[in-house]
């Protein structure tokens, strides 16, 4: 529970700093990843398989593939937070949270297109949608 926390505290800030600054924080990152090696140890001690922990890497390895054949159109920044979230969450957590996101944006990015605030070709954080997504799951699912 204390890692759910933490990496909530660390979406929260990330998301703030996405919307400031357009980019993620490097320290923002590097404290996610000790975060998540940390927390990914802890559970392999307590019972976790290896497979189960390298599975909660692949959302977030395939949002890196994604920003890389995409010339970085996702950020890698964004895929290096989902990367972190795998071991803390778990992977189907994950991928519930990138889809609440996912939609969560989509409706978002609608009301600004409809608002005439945001044109198509119009950049938002993603950051700000992935907090959003991962604290309906921990709303829903009870983690």
């Amino acid at each position: 529970m204390l890692f759910i926390i933490l990496m909530m505290l660390i979406l929260l800030v990330s998301g703030i700093y996405d919307i400031k600054n357009k980019a993620v924080s490097m320290k923002i990152l590097i404290f996610a990843g000790i975060v998540s090696i940390t927390c990914g140890i802890c559970q392999l001690h307590y019972g976790t398989t290896i497979y189960s922990e390298i599975c909660s890497l692949i959302p977030g390895g395939i949002v890196l593939a994604l920003a890389y054949l995409s010339k970085e159109q996702i950020g890698y920044g964004d895929g290096l937070v989902i990367l972190s979230l795998g071991p803390v969450f778990g992977l189907i957590n994950v991928i519930i949270g990138l889809c609440a996101a996912f939609v969560i944006s989509a409706l978002f990015s609608i009301a600004l297109l409809i608002s005439k605030k945001a044109g198509k070709k119009s950049q938002l954080p993603f950051l700000p949608f992935l907090t959003a997504g991962m604290g309906v799951v921990c709303a829903l699912c009870s983690i």
